[in-house]
């Protein structure tokens, strides 16, 4: 019988180490299957610096589709916005616009100023937020571009009114410590946000003591006894024309007119700003009226899946009736109609007792000084806070 071969049995191999990416993750090396960071891919992104606004206007569409894919809204940036701002309020600055492309792809946006020997974001009149805007992906690479220009312009940059928190604010935190230029927030302040609720009545049961909300109806129903009350919004798609009339001539009659604070120039800003706005969906007109008088108005604009107060106003000879807390009341309720609306900015002043005791929540707001690198700027910088307690010691004597 014939016998069968028996081979040996094959060596096992040697058992291989798992694979583990910790070490990659305490390095700089790039992790396997993790997308490269966009801001670090040289040579795809370029930046361009603009003082002709008609340059700026031939541009409006990408600027616009910038706008709708930045990681923060603002605005106060916008084509719509900024576009009136400046052919209105920067003729007497050093302003221009920084724009980031990735190709032809416009990724960033950041207007900005030269003045008393520094350089920031510009703020005109009407601008409560100076947050830039950074398509979603790219935020890295624009910052990283518009530092580049920021260090050819000045040795110290001043932000104010940036957000103290999000995506921007850590951005620029990683930016500047890859950089190593120091940096410190002067000054930080909170202002109201309207977060949404459940529903209206879940909102303001939580803002609101039953006391207060019982003495508002009570104003409510006082001033409904003088003839006939309506809350009524601006229809979308609709003039805004005579509404932004309505509001100016009832602002002229208040404090601002007694103090000549209006002009012809800001009028002017209003009506174009507006007009743009509410041609691209972005203006909320909200009025208190009575007998189609109105003794309130308030004006929002929308960005993103939030609003920001833009302005409010309200006839002072109806004051004991409190028609513009009246109508922020309404807000709250018509917000939370709006099932795409999460949050809104109040824009206010830290200090404004009304909107702080009927909105809860906050946002931080932060003035932020850095150096682009030289050891002129990084003195200029370091001598901040000792200068700040100087002002105080001057303010206190």
């Amino acid at each position: 019988m014939p016998q069968t071969a028996v081979r040996p049995a094959r060596e096992a191999a040697p058992e291989q180490p798992a694979f583990s990416d910790e070490a990659l993750l305490l390095t700089d090396a790039p992790v396997p299957g993790r997308a490269r960071d966009p801001g670090r891919i040289a040579g795809t992104f370029a930046s361009r610096t603009v003082s002709d606004w008609s340059e700026l206007e031939a541009l409006q569409d990408a600027w616009e589709e910038l706008s709708s894919a930045s990681v923060e809204p603002n605005p106060f940036y916008e084509p719509w916005m900024l576009l009136p701002a400046l052919r209105s309020f920067a003729r007497r600055e050093r302003v221009e616009v920084v724009l980031v492309f990735r190709g032809d792809l416009l990724c960033g946006l950041f207007p900005m100023v030269q003045r008393r020997g520094r350089v920031g974001l510009w703020r005109h009149p009407y601008c409560y937020l100076t947050a830039p805007l950074l398509r979603r992906g790219c935020e890295r690479a624009a910052i990283h571009c518009w530092f580049d220009t920021l260090a050819a312009r000045g040795a110290v940059v001043r932000l104010e009114d940036v957000p103290g928190d999000g995506c921007l604010r850590l951005q620029m935190v990683d930016e500047l410590n890859e950089r190593k230029w120091p940096a410190l927030v002067s000054q930080a302040y909170t202002r109201a946000v309207l977060r949404r609720a459940p529903s209206a009545e879940d909102f303001l049961t939580r803002a609101l003591t039953g006391k207060r909300r019982k003495e508002f109806r009570r104003q409510r129903t006082r001033l409904a006894e003088l003839g006939r009350l309506t809350t009524e919004e601006l229809p979308p798609g609709a003039n805004p024309a005579v509404w932004v009339d309505e509001f100016l001539d009832l602002e002229t009659r208040g404090w601002k007119g007694r103090e000549g604070v209006d002009s012809a120039r800001d009028r002017t800003f209003v009506q174009q700003m507006a007009a743009g706005a509410a041609r691209r969906g972005k203006l909320q007109m909200l009025a208190l009226r009575l007998d189609g008088r109105p003794v309130a108005l308030k004006m929002n604009l929308v960005g993103g899946e939030g609003a920001f107060a833009f302005k409010i106003t309200f006839d002072e000879s109806f004051g004991r009736f409190s028609p513009g807390v009246l109508l922020e009341l309404d807000n709250v309720d018509r917000a939370h109609q709006l099932p795409a609306l999460r949050w809104m900015d109040s824009c206010a002043a830290p200090n404004r007792f009304m909107i702080n005791h009927l909105w809860p929540d906050r946002r931080e707001m932060q003035t932020l000084f850095f150096s682009t690198g030289s050891r002129r700027g990084a003195l200029a910088v370091a001598m901040i806070p000792f200068l700040h307690f100087l002002r105080r010691l001057v303010r206190a004597a």
